[in-house]
């Protein structure tokens, strides 16, 4: 079953804040270490972490057709003439057919209690779509024209970045990790007595995303305006373990 943030026609407003289920938070704290290889070279192993953040390029938004009668093949009927005429409205919006697919399809028998007896109690038809859109300021509009022309759900909205801008984004968290491990290991160095001399190895870890996603909703009272979405940035999160070489005593 599609599972997501419900919404009924008629949204207005969708609030958003940062998510970050699975990211890993920034540190200001680098674990580090010196360690003499059997060569007989000094080196200093220091983690450290950077991020960046950059404005949304990209929505995700998850819209669903939901039907409901005693016959099955209503239901399908009534699914896909609704769906019919949302993906015809999406397109007059300038959406493609290859920027909606759908991530989920089910009919199912309902039940109802009566009596201390669980009785079929109809049909339950879904028809759930992830619409990804290149210009993430349009997402409001086209939660407009999904509701007004047969979806009766918004399932969520996603505001991250594109494949292109988070490898942008991603290079610059790594800058600003390496920049930060080399800021220790200088400090390291300075109190052991050591000179850096270079870089002996370097590797990065984990590289998290925190995109925007829509976490309440709420309707317009006077149910006129369009939806409206407010967002912030989306922050990138990069980790780098780097070993230097270092002289000294």
């Amino acid at each position: 079953m599609y599972k997501g943030v419900f919404a009924t026609v008629g949204v207005a407003l969708l609030l958003v804040t940062a998510g970050c289920v699975g990211s890993v938070a920034p540190t200001a704290d680098a674990s580090a270490q010196t360690q003499q290889p059997d060569r007989g070279g000094k080196t200093i192993g220091v983690s450290a972490t950077g991020q960046a953040a950059a404005t949304p390029d990209q929505a995700v938004v998850r819209v669903a057709v939901v039907a409901s009668d005693d016959d099955a093949n209503v239901v399908r009927e009534s699914l896909a003439e609704n769906v019919t005429r949302m993906r015809e409205a999406l397109g007059q919006a300038g959406v493609a057919d290859d920027q909606i697919r759908t991530v989920a399809y089910n009919i199912e028998q309902e039940y109802r209690e009566e009596g201390g007896e669980r009785r079929p109690a109809g049909f339950r038809g879904v028809h759930a779509f992830e619409i990804t859109l290149s210009n993430a300021s349009r997402a409001g509009a086209i939660i407009d024209a999904a509701v007004s022309n047969g979806a009766d759900r918004v399932d969520g909205v996603e505001l991250t970045l594109s494949e292109e801008r988070r490898r942008e984004v991603r290079a610059e968290a790594l800058r600003d990790a390496m920049d930060s491990a080399r800021a220790n290991a200088d400090v390291i160095a300075e109190s052991a007595n050591l000179t850096i001399t270079g870089v002996h190895s370097a590797s990065t870890g984990d590289v998290s995303y925190s995109p925007v996603r829509a976490e309440s909703l709420s309707a317009d009272a006077a149910g006129q305006s369009g939806t409206q979405i407010e967002s912030g940035p989306v922050t990138v999160v990069a980790q780098v373990q780097v070993t230097y070489n270092a002289t000294g005593a």
